[in-house]
């Protein structure tokens, strides 16, 4: 039987969507080809290449606003209907050389011309979300007119649906089934037996500091304030692709009876907050989503301005009580021997998490696609996937 095929157009912006990505890879299986091609990367904008690059490099480097005035006043001016037009043709390109059965975009801005391409080759389109604030994914979304196609939400929230709602999306074309959820995240571990591998001592607190997958800068300023403070904990730190960052935390002091973990860019994430006992990190949804299917209770940095469509992530994890916020570097001592050594707030953060419906993604996405492409249920059981990068590549949400 024919390998069925699967054309995904991702992003190298941050690290989210390439982990949205791998995930569908991970859940179709091996009766699917995947092919990846990144479109935004591949467009010039008045003759520049690489915005994505730029953006990764406003996180990375924790200029924010400048990251926010960018996606919120520059990005949507620049897919203009010439733009879009250019876009379309790209992503028509190659869907008539990869000839799929099905286009995914797991990204958003560009939703339009992937629309309208798909609609061009009589190809279903399904659009898979990996934000709760939808801002930035319905540009222009309300003249989609392909006849054959679906969006796939966290949660039923009024940034998610209402928001696809409020630009003419019917309502029997969204599907609630939670953000991408890696299979690794699905999984119960021993804690324990993750910390003895790691040679961590089985009653010492774990701090896990992951701030994005470019690695900010932010990650020194509460490693410098953590490793100080004498509460006899592992912090484990997470550089993802900053080297820089990593070499300058290699010099850290810390305080007798701390340990200390520096983790460049690792697939491995499940595996660290597995064993950890709580964890410091932005409000991006995928490391959200990830934190809430493994239990482990989120701080916050809200020290720094917040990306405007994550603003959301903070709402949410407040609102189910399943952590909190760090708003300055003097709340870090308090803050941790609360989240680490207090059993009654330990308590509470365990019985919130029992009150979180479970993702569905991993269950329910062959459904969704099944429906969308007319395949027999019974074709797409037990897959495996191999995929095909075209393009080089160096490189969550709570369901409510």
């Amino acid at each position: 039987m024919r390998s069925k095929k699967v054309l995904i157009l991702s992003s190298y912006g941050g690290y989210g969507h390439i982990a949205a990505s791998n995930t569908l890879i991970d859940l179709l299986g091996d009766e699917w080809e995947a092919t990846v091609i990144y479109p935004i990367n591949d467009l010039r904008f008045w003759g520049a290449p690489k915005g994505e690059s730029f953006y990764n490099f406003l996180l990375s480097n924790n200029l924010i606003r400048i990251a926010n005035a960018c996606v919120k006043y520059i990005t949507p001016s620049l897919f203009r209907d010439r733009s879009i037009h250019r876009a379309q043709a790209l992503i028509e390109r190659e869907l008539q050389e990869v000839k799929p059965d099905l286009l995914i975009s797991v990204i958003p801005f560009i939703n339009l011309p992937a629309s309208e391409a798909a609609r061009a080759l009589n190809i279903p389109f399904l659009l898979v979300t990996t934000d709760n604030d939808l801002k930035n994914w319905v540009l222009k979304i309300d003249r989609f007119n392909h006849p054959n196609y679906k969006v796939t939400i966290g949660g039923d929230m009024p940034t998610t649906r209402g928001a696809l709602e409020s630009k003419k999306i019917p309502s029997e074309r969204i599907e609630t089934i939670g953000l991408p959820l890696r299979p690794h995240f699905s999984r119960e571990y021993d804690k324990e037996q993750m910390r003895e591998k790691r040679g961590i001592e089985g009653s010492r607190k774990v701090v896990l500091v992951m701030l994005g997958g470019m690695g900010s800068r932010a990650t020194y300023k509460y490693a410098r304030s953590i490793a100080k403070l004498k509460l006899g904990v592992h912090l484990i730190l997470c550089t993802g692709k900053n080297r820089s960052l990593a070499r300058r935390l290699k010099r850290l002091k810390i305080a007798e009876g701390n340990t200390l973990d520096i983790v460049p860019f690792t697939e491995r994430i499940h595996e660290l907050m597995a064993l950890s006992d709580v964890l410091i990190t932005k409000p991006g949804p995928g490391t959200i989503n990830e934190a809430v299917a493994l239990r482990l209770p989120i701080l916050i940095d809200q020290i720094d301005t917040t990306l405007f469509w994550e603003q959301v992530n903070i709402d949410m994890v407040r609102q189910h009580k399943i952590g909190g916020c760090i708003r300055s570097l003097s709340e870090i001592e308090a803050t941790l021997k609360s989240y680490l050594f207090d059993e009654n707030l330990r308590a509470e953060l365990v019985a919130a998490f029992d009150l979180l419906p479970s993702n569905r993604f991993a269950s329910a996405i062959q459904k969704t696609i099944d429906d969308l492409c007319g395949f027999p249920a019974e074709e797409m059981q037990q897959r495996e996937v191999g995929v095909l990068h075209k393009k080089s590549s160096t490189f969550p949400s709570i369901q409510v």
